[in-house]
Parts: structure tokens; C-alpha cells; sequence
């Protein structure tokens, strides 16, 4: 069995064409613009730009020092 995406499991979309697509995410383009310079649907694409944000967010909430409530000058966040 050969694997077509080394990123994504069960992906349909080529190794290379997420490579491109993680290219246009990282120049900040959005979900439509992305769809059509990569030849993808819209819905796909989004789809996976929201498994790369919540991805970044578990990683960047991992590596937070801060945990639970937070008191800054008598205001809880």
C-alpha cells in the first residue's frame, strides 16, 4: 500500500498539491483564492485550513506557560 499524503491520513489530495496549498495558507490567502489558484473545491479547503488552525491552536496551548484563571490588575481572563 502506498501512502499519496504523508500529512494527512485518508487524503485525497496529493502530497505536492498540500505543499502548495500550505504555501498559499502561510502567504495569508484566503480559502477562495487558495480554491482557485489549486484547482480545489472551496469546501475542501476549508476544511483543511480549520484542521491546520485547530492544529496550531493545540499546539500553541500546549506550549502556553499559562493555565487556568489568570488575574491582571483585578481583571480574570
Amino acid at each position: 500500500m502506498t501512502i499519496s499524503n504523508k500529512y494527512v491520513k485518508r487524503s485525497r489530495i496529493s502530497e505536492a498539491k498540500f505543499r502548495e496549498f500550505i504555501r498559499y495558507f502561510s502567504l495569508d490567502l484566503d480559502a477562495q483564492k487558495i480554491a482557485q489558484l489549486t484547482s480545489l473545491n472551496r469546501n475542501t479547503v476549508n476544511r483543511y485550513l480549520h484542521l491546520i488552525r485547530r492544529r496550531i491552536a493545540e499546539f500553541c496551548e500546549s506550549a502556553s506557560p499559562f493555565s487556568g484563571e489568570i488575574e491582571v490588575d483585578e481583571s480574570y481572563f
